[in-house]
């Protein structure tokens, strides 16, 4: 059955590319930016298809495995713990979009983690090019990393950041306000898209505010100075439950390597917030960024409860649970000019808008840590990577990353360290990645 799913989420894929690919006409590629699409439309009315395609092979190699076993999920009996190498389409996604005036709009198909589903549903007018509207399923306005687009995902997404936010995109309204020195967004969102299907008579499904802003005290074509705070403010989302329930979870690493080592779940919970300090810079060789973020958990009037899939914890009704995590990641050009910086996003891409004949060559690296106190354990992380970019719309990205978690990271209780010890492993990854 996994297997005849599969094939039909690659037929699905490739039909829509075949689909995409018969509606281009007379289009000029823009790397980056999409393909505009003319239709016969009339001329004030712009059409254009843009995407993205991200392949992973990786390689692992845990410290002392035979310490370890490990229960698939649905088994009865515990297997020798293993770290197979493999590949994986990490990323298909296609997407249109087009404008009519002051309004556009945007619709977008994604394949990821074998799953098909909708990703950015929006329409956006604009009071200025600087005053923007949108209103549908977007991101929410927080933290630098979670905004930047998947395009520009040279390695794998640091683990607090996987952790640390339990989502990514929501219905809601947003508005953001930007000038030369300073970034302003906000927005009231509900559900998502991407949660189970809403039973018959269920409850609701959470509701939050979120808001970002940015200071950019030098912000030229050659130095970027960039500072930001961001914070949430969630219900948990309660489509089929009433307990108010919140699952965590972050891959180290890679994704061909699936499992979440670090996990756990909450419930009674009544809201959650996230605050996120970021701070980066960047000149033509140089490029720094990183985030300290903290997420809390308030429970209801009654006790909630905590686990990690081992063991489990009440929480008063009177009190909170925090947890802390960060990430630092650098690189320098070996060849080329550093990555770009957009105004109207306040992200960064991973390359610059021109490349060198012969291509950029970039050297990465970078460091993560991620507390949860002794609920569901500590983790950090290392990591070194050698980007090429051929030109503005391909990359090719081999990286190595250590893992190190504490005894209280089981893999939802699936992972049994016979000695007590956490898991360590290495990793070493191959990117391939191609956007238009």
């Amino acid at each position: 059955m996994a297997s005849s799913n599969r094939r039909k989420n690659y037929a699905l894929i490739a039909s829509v590319i075949v689909a995409g690919g018969l509606l281009l006409s007379s289009t000029k590629a823009a790397a980056q930016t999409g393909i505009a699409l003319r239709l016969g439309q009339p001329d004030e009315v712009t059409l254009g298809v843009d995407g993205r395609l991200t392949l992973d092979a990786a390689a692992f190699a845990p410290v002392d495995k035979s310490n370890f076993t490990y229960l698939p999920a649905g088994a009865t009996q515990k297997e020798p713990f293993r770290m197979a190498a493999g590949t994986s389409i990490t990323q298909a996604r296609l997407g249109f979009f087009g404008g009519y005036g002051n309004w556009t709009g945007r619709i977008d198909v994604n394949y990821t983690g074998q799953r098909i589903t909708f990703c950015d549903v929006y329409a956006a007018y604009a009071f200025s090019p600087q005053t923007h509207l949108v209103l549908g399923h977007q991101l929410e306005p927080l933290s630098i990393g979670m905004n930047t687009s998947t395009r520009h995902g040279s390695v794998t997404t640091p683990l607090p950041l996987d952790f640390l936010i339990p989502y990514t995109r929501h219905w809601g309204l947003a508005g953001s306000h930007w000038g030369d020195k300073y970034w302003l967004g906000a927005g009231l969102f509900a559900g998502s898209s991407e949660r189970v299907n809403a039973r018959e008579n269920h409850m609701g499904e959470g509701y939050g505010v979120s808001a970002r802003a940015v200071w950019r005290p030098i912000n030229t074509d050659q130095t970027t100075v960039h500072f930001g705070f961001s914070a949430v403010a969630r219900t948990p989302e309660r489509v089929t439950s009433d307990d108010g329930i919140v699952v965590l979870g972050g891959r180290s690493g890679s994704v061909v390597e699936n499992r979440k080592f670090i996990a756990g779940g909450f419930s009674g919970i009544d809201h959650y917030t996230i605050c996120d300090l970021e701070a980066a810079y960047r000149d033509d060789r140089f490029f720094v960024q990183g985030e300290a973020l903290c997420s809390t958990f308030a429970t209801k009037e009654g006790p909630g409860v905590i686990t990690n899939g081992e063991k489990t914890y009440n929480i008063d009704g009177s009190e909170s649970v925090s947890f802390w995590g960060g990430y630092l990641v650098g690189s320098y050009m070996l060849r080329g000019k550093q990555r770009s910086y957009s105004n109207s996003g306040a992200v960064f891409s991973n390359v610059n808008n021109e490349v060198e004949p012969g291509g950029n060559v970039e050297l990465m690296v970078g460091a993560s840590a991620l507390d949860t106190q002794d609920y569901m354990g500590k983790a950090y992380e290392a990591l070194g990577a050698v980007n090429w970019y051929p030109n503005t719309a391909m990359m090719l990205g081999l990286s190595y990353t250590f893992t190190s978690f504490s005894k209280d990271a089981v893999a939802l209780g699936r992972l049994r360290s016979n000695s007590g010890d956490g898991l360590s492993y290495h990793t070493l990854q191959l990117r391939a990645q191609f956007v238009f």
